[in-house]
């Protein structure tokens, strides 16, 4: 299988995790980097043996795939100039700040014919793909997904719907087998401007419901699922990949089912990389991914409506 021709913009936490993966995956070949501080574009280039670009352009004409990991508000302008010139993109979530402008894109990538994919990285945890596995025959009734973190010190451009909750939104999705018919939210701010803690119930069609909290003030992480289906309620610690498995009989008793550990992000990256050599959807296409964006509008909205 041919080596993918990959470049990175942005040089940030998940920049540096992607450059680092695509300098060791066996199916890419890192061309470079850019980032708008060209400092620190340069110490990423140097951590990991390849070159810094001072102008995305330059990138641009070297790869035939492009990793977006900059702010949120700078991946439509990005991710546009990259599809026109006809390269393949894994924008890290969510994808733009808009549904609009996420469905052009997507719009303009079947256009080109070219690979659009999110990177929403606990579709690749292997503690949920493994739950993903065991629960296929079963039907779920129920889901609660708690998303906890501490503040973060990093500066973000996005509200905790569009930071934090819009994983499992996706986690949601993924699981449900019908659309979601109703949806109730709230939210409130406690550090900044926009809001840092968020709810949703999302009533699916046949069904089965999802309670979803998210909140970036709290003093621990903690990042849970916990799926009810017709045969027995699962416990995914998402945070340290473990799974359990309760019967209705003995409901306090968990029994815990292996996981195989994986590095999730290199799991997405092999993925986008396959996709193209493939010329088939990634796991997660910018066109699927548009479901997730516009419900977490519809959430944002009725926390704004409060």
């Amino acid at each position: 299988m041919a080596k993918v021709k990959v470049g990175i913009v942005g040089s940030g936490v998940m920049g540096s995790f992607h450059t680092k993966i695509a300098a060791e995956l066996k199916e890419a070949k890192l061309i470079g980097v850019y980032d708008s501080d060209h400092a620190r574009a340069q110490a990423a280039a140097e951590a990991f043996s390849t070159i810094p670009l001072p102008f995305l352009e330059e990138l641009l004409k070297k790869v035939e795939a492009l990793i977006i990991a900059s702010p949120t508000s700078t991946h439509y302008e990005i991710a546009k100039a990259a599809l026109n010139q006809g390269i393949h993109l894994l924008i890290e979530k969510p994808l733009t700040q808009d549904f609009r402008s996420s469905q052009e894109l997507a719009f303009l990538a079947k256009e080109h014919k070219k690979i659009l994919s999110v990177g929403m990285i606990e579709r690749f945890n292997p503690a949920f793909s493994k739950a993903l596995s065991i629960i296929r025959k079963e039907k779920i009734l129920g889901v609660e997904i708690k998303r906890f973190s501490p503040f973060p010190e990093r500066i973000s451009d996005a509200n905790v719907i569009w930071d934090v909750m819009i994983h499992d939104l996706d986690l949601a999705l993924v699981l449900g087998k019908t659309e979601v018919g109703t949806i109730k939210a709230s939210g409130k701010r406690v550090k900044t401007k926009t809001l840092d803690k968020a709810e949703a119930i999302l009533y699916f069609k046949d069904g089965m419901i999802a309670k979803i909290s998210a909140s970036r003030v709290e003093e621990e992480k903690f990042r849970q699922v916990q799926i009810t289906t017709d045969k027995a309620i699962y416990d995914i610690d998402l945070l340290n990949k473990k799974l359990y498995k309760r019967n209705f009989e003995t409901l306090i008793e968990k029994t815990e089912i292996e996981v195989i550990p994986a590095n999730q992000l290199a799991l997405e990256q092999r993925d986008f990389y396959l996709s193209i050599n493939k010329n088939r959807p990634s796991r997660c296409s910018g066109e699927e991914f548009l479901k997730t964006i516009k419900i977490a509008e519809e959430v944002e909205n009725k926390c704004s409506c409060q």
